[in-house]
């Protein structure tokens, strides 16, 4: 299935041209989709994973807009053609 990647990181100027389209397994989770985007785009891997190679705490992921926190988290499953948007902490003060 053809899965949209939006990523809101200032390092995507470093990722080339091909970075916003996955193809993935059907019915994939949104977790599957990141770590085979990270495979195909390693300059984005260690802002994504910790050492330990789980997501880390800070990341936040969107599914056509609506936040996976509010769903099933990275276990959210995806479709053919939804949009995922990776999203870096939110930063304030």
């Amino acid at each position: 299935m053809r899965i949209e990647i939006e990523v809101a990181f200032s390092f995507k100027r470093e990722l080339g041209d091909d970075y916003r389209v996955l193809e993935a397994p059907e019915g994939c989770s949104v977790e599957t989709a990141i770590r085979l985007w990270a495979d195909h785009h390693p300059a984005a891997a260690s802002r994504l994973f910790d050492t330990s190679g789980e997501i880390r705490r800070h990341i936040n992921a969107l599914v056509n807009g609506g936040n996976v926190a509010r769903r099933d988290g990275f276990r959210s499953r995806l479709r053919d053609g939804d949009r995922l948007t990776i999203l870096p902490p939110a930063g304030g003060g």
